[in-house]
């Protein structure tokens, strides 16, 4: 059975596929190493003021990350080169601060196993393990999830001799703005802001992620078009609709549209792969992410958005396909004559 494309057969789709020709073992090492960097000065910001529990739970997320990835290569003897060790780095950021380390764990372990151990190993997933664990930890344990974010210390330096900040709160920066309280721009973008810890320094998550946009050899297309979709529709929704859309500081600044525009929509493994797929994956989460944090019982809306575009980038890549090469289709031939 010949698989049928798109496109003729004589036509290269190189230029219409973002091909990941960096995609060797050593350029992948190098990425990802590059993201490591980045995420320190992150990591260190977190542990001074909210404990090092993120870097116990760093340490417990890439030991769990190892020991699953080989397990599965193990059971299915199945190994395309590549750990997932980006998904592993992220996911402590993506958690509240005041979840037991058991639970996270166990969903880190849980979105390994069904989003890569089942789909042939890293490298032929579609999902980001990261974003599937924090959607796990959320559901299955809703509760928990929702009323363990915890304040900020007073001081830095004092989150390095403390475990975790006390008291647990389910107010965070982002559920005080739904909530109608007005909160200056300034304060949003210098933190530190109650939330996940992806969460807490909007101005480092900007900065450490136009570098890695730059030079981490990553998909740019989708971050630009959802940061910049985002900003017009948050926009030209406050001003139709003040009481359900606040406005572009409030939307952009807090929660983990940032965290997730730079470090999550930027990974060339679960990207779409064509130009206009990108973009329009792009287009598609901030305006998923508008309606689900306006109209939802749901806080946060990222990661909902995220799965979406993930399920349909495919389907994304198809128009992109159709539209590329709708000039290069075979003419019809007139009635009653055979090709």
């Amino acid at each position: 059975m010949k698989l049928r494309l798109p496109f003729m057969k004589i036509v290269p789709a190189y230029h219409v596929l973002d091909v990941p020709k960096f995609y060797t073992p050593s350029h992948v090492a190098l990425s990802t190493l590059f993201m490591a960097l980045l995420l320190v000065p992150m990591y260190t910001m977190a542990a001074g003021w909210f404990g090092f529990k993120v870097i116990v739970l760093l340490g417990l997320s890439c030991i769990v990350g190892i020991t699953t990835e080989l397990a599965g290569i193990f059971v299915t003897r199945k190994y395309t080169g590549y750990f997932g060790l980006t998904s592993w780095l992220l996911f402590p950021l993506m958690v509240p601060p005041g979840m037991e380390l058991w639970m996270t764990a166990s969903c880190l372990a849980m979105a390994i196993v069904i989003c890569v151990v089942f789909f042939g190993g890293q490298g032929h997933h579609i999902f980001n393990a990261a974003v599937v664990a924090q959607v796990f930890t959320m559901i299955n344990f809703t509760t928990r999830f929702g009323g363990s974010f915890v304040k900020p210390r007073f001081d830095f330096f004092s989150g390095f001799y403390s475990y975790s900040s006390l008291p647990e709160t389910s107010a965070t920066t982002l559920a005080l703005v739904k909530s109608g309280k007005d909160i200056p721009g300034l304060e949003l973008f210098l933190g530190p802001n109650v939330g996940f810890l992806s969460d807490a320094f909007p101005f480092m998550v900007i900065g450490l992620g136009t570098l890695y946009l730059l030079f981490g050899g990553v998909n740019r297309r989708t971050p630009l078009a959802f940061l910049s979709s985002l900003a017009v529709l948050s926009f030209a929704g406050h001003n139709f609709f003040p009481q359900s859309f606040p406005g572009v500081p409030q939307t952009m600044l807090p929660g983990s549209a940032l965290f997730y525009a730079f470090f999550i929509f930027s990974d060339r493994w679960t990207s779409a792969k064509s130009d206009f797929g990108r973009i329009a994956a792009g287009i598609t989460a901030a305006l998923l992410m508008i309606l689900m944090r306006s109209f939802s019982t749901h806080t946060e809306g990222v990661m909902f958005a995220a799965l979406f575009t993930y399920a349909f980038s495919p389907l994304l890549d198809e128009l992109g396909f159709r539209f590329s090469y709708r000039g290069l289709r075979k003419p019809a031939l007139p009635k009653g004559q055979e090709p």
